[in-house]
């Protein structure tokens, strides 16, 4: 009985890696910023204005203080001047003290006032009882003692309670003297007045603002982010189109040269066999053709055989040598059975204009055992063409005095590596690359295989090539035991096989 195959369950890592992502984006991050400076606004906004709103109302209360002395000392003589400080238990009963302590309240921002003698006993209050100094009051009384205006802010949890009074209140104390200052006489200090505010609208209005100014800021901070957001995205998705249709003409500019390297390597592929058949099939047919007249000439003087033997020799040379290596060169058949045998053969052909070291990893040993290979054909003909141009660089124009070619596989990167090393004389690429064919074909070769070409160069300084091919080896043998062709030596160093050309 057939099962339906259960469906896959997404792996738990997978609610914590969506987790990341949601918190890697900008908008998330700004929206958690704003939402944290909010909170920094809200948290010393309430502090601050509170306390900046008390510090305005105590100034003011300090100038209705200031009034207030005044209205004393110029408003009735019998507590002001010499012996007004003994006076004044009797006066603050009557009728005219108290109308004068109600006009010399009159346009202050104050609910009451309470008057203390200099030892902190109760005078007189405008309305109930005078509340008896003690804590946080009893120290605002001696800090007026002492000529310093003190106040105390009295919430509803504290002072209040004590005074039946469900409201913020804001006292501040203030020593009056019985002589009004600058008149030249010596002034005695008379009684403490403490006026008292009801701050509890003020700070409501305080806390209100902090709340509006936290508001108006984060809906502010929203809006730019959300803006900036869709101006963000807007640039994003433009730069994506731009990039996908950046993306298409570098894959169809690829792909023109991938036909151009194939149209090239066709033609050459083309002329080769043509030259390797029907023209060399041509030239021997002559060359039988003199050799068969040669000898049917008997009548031929011993110089003119000499002549028609060199002549049959040279057109045999051409034939065998001329043709055959002009056709190899057109198209290496040799490629076919691996890339390290072409680069071999490369080495072998330039040995005799500059000495070459051929290195080889084991990795890159293991793709072509046994005369085969796993490297698709257009690779081993790009390596080959590739080295073959750069070779013919530096026995042309390096002045070399070695020269080492480098093919490796690296198994992690998953990539094959092709390096040409020389002593030479160097150059500046980026000349060369403006002026010098060969380097465009290198391009053209390099580009056709996906492949990443660096060249580092300077005059005097010698040349380095270094080709990189994405390749995923679909199997690695182990045991390679491919014969090498012309080896003189060889010998290991860390993995990698160097390799001499023998003189022959």
């Amino acid at each position: 009985m057939n099962q339906t195959a259960p469906e896959p369950v997404l792996p738990l890592a997978v609610a914590p890696a969506m987790g990341r992502s949601i918190f890697q984006s900008p908008l998330v991050i700004g929206v958690v910023a704003i939402t944290i400076m909010t909170g920094a606004i809200i948290a010393f906004g309430s502090s601050l204005i509170p306390q900046n709103t008390l510090k305005s109302i105590s100034q003011g209360q300090i100038e209705d203080l200031d009034r207030f002395a005044s209205v004393i000392h110029y408003g009735d003589a019998e507590i002001t001047g010499s012996g007004a400080r003994e006076r004044l238990a009797s006066v603050v009963g009557t009728t005219s003290f108290d109308a004068l302590m109600k006009r010399g309240l009159f346009g202050a921002n104050a609910q009451r006032l309470d008057l203390y003698s200099t030892t902190g006993e109760p005078l007189y209050a405008t309305s109930g009882r005078v509340p008896v100094l003690q804590g946080s009051m009893l120290t605002a009384f001696d800090d007026a003692i002492n000529n310093r205006s003190s106040s105390v802010h009295m919430e509803p949890d504290a002072a209040l309670a004590r005074l039946g009074i469900e409201a913020n209140l804001l006292q501040t104390y203030k020593l009056i003297w019985d002589q009004p200052p600058g008149n030249g006489q010596s002034a005695r200090p008379l009684m403490v007045a403490a006026i008292t505010t009801d701050v509890g609208r003020d700070l409501g209005v305080a806390h209100k603002s902090v709340w509006l100014i936290a508001g108006v800021f984060n809906a502010g901070m929203v809006l730019v982010l959300l803006v900036l957001h869709w101006a963000s995205a807007r640039a994003q998705g433009r730069l994506e189109r731009a990039n996908q249709a950046l993306a298409v003409q570098n894959l169809a500019v690829r792909e023109s040269r991938e036909r151009m390297v194939q149209a090239a390597d066709s033609t050459k592929k083309a002329i080769a066999e043509e030259l390797h058949g029907a023209v060399q099939s041509k030239l021997f047919a002559v060359w039988m053709r003199l050799i068969q007249f040669k000898e049917s000439n008997t009548n031929a003087s011993p110089d003119q055989v000499e002549e028609l033997e060199l002549i049959a020799a040279e057109l045999d040379n051409i034939r065998e040598e001329d043709i055959r290596g002009i056709s190899h060169r057109l198209h290496p058949s040799i490629v076919r059975v691996g890339a390290a045998v072409g680069l071999r053969s490369l080495r072998n052909f330039y040995e005799s204009m500059i000495p070459v070291e051929l290195e080889i990893n084991e990795a890159a040993a293991q793709l072509e055992p046994a005369g085969t290979s796993v490297i698709p054909d257009n690779m081993k003909l790009g390596v080959y063409r590739i080295a073959e141009l750069a070779m013919g660089n530096v026995a042309k124009h390096a002045k070399a005095t070695v020269c080492t070619i480098g093919w490796s596989y690296e198994e992690l990167e998953q990539q094959l590596v092709m390096t040409i090393t020389d002593d030479g004389i160097g150059f500046d690429p980026a000349q060369v690359r403006q002026t010098g064919l060969g380097m465009v074909n290198i391009g053209d070769y390099a580009d056709a295989m996906n492949a990443t070409l660096e060249i580092d160069s300077k005059p005097g300084r010698g040349t380095r090539l270094k080709l990189v091919i994405p390749f995923e080896a679909p199997i690695i043998l182990e045991d390679p035991t491919g014969q090498q062709d012309q080896v003189e030596h060889s010998f290991e160093v860390s993995g990698v096989t160097v390799e001499r050309a023998s003189a022959a």
